[in-house]
C-alpha cells in the first residue's frame, strides 16, 4: 500500500476520535437545550446562553471534521479501484502443461 494511503488512514482514525468527542459533547449540549427545565435543575451553574454559544461553536468544528473524515473515507474507499492494475498475460515463459517424453 502507498504511503498516502496509510497516512489518509492513520488521520481518518484520528478524525474518528475527534468526531466521537465533538458528537459526545453536542448531544449533551442539544439536551440541555432541547430540555431546559433539566438544565436549570441539574446544571444551574450554566447559563442556557453559555449552552448555545458552546452548541453553536462546535457545530462548526463538527461540520469540518466531518468534511475531513468524509475526504479521508472516500480516499480510503477509492484507492484500490484507483490502483487495480489489470493482469496480462505473462511473456516468454515456457508452456505449463504435462511433460511428454
Amino acid at each position: 500500500m502507498s504511503k498516502l494511503y496509510l497516512f489518509t488512514k492513520k488521520i481518518h482514525r484520528l478524525l474518528v476520535l475527534i468526531i466521537f468527542a465533538l458528537g459526545l459533547l453536542m448531544t449533551v449540549t442539544g439536551t440541555l437545550l432541547r430540555y431546559p427545565g433539566f438544565a436549570v435543575k441539574y446544571f444551574s451553574f450554566f447559563d442556557p446562553v453559555f449552552i448555545r454559544f458552546i452548541h453553536r461553536n462546535l457545530s462548526t468544528y463538527f461540520s469540518v471534521v466531518l468534511a475531513a473524515m468524509m475526504l479521508t473515507g472516500l480516499w480510503m474507499y477509492l484507492y484500490p479501484y484507483l490502483t487495480r492494475h489489470k493482469k496480462e498475460p505473462p511473456q516468454n515463459l515456457p508452456p505449463q502443461g504435462p511433460v511428454v517424453s
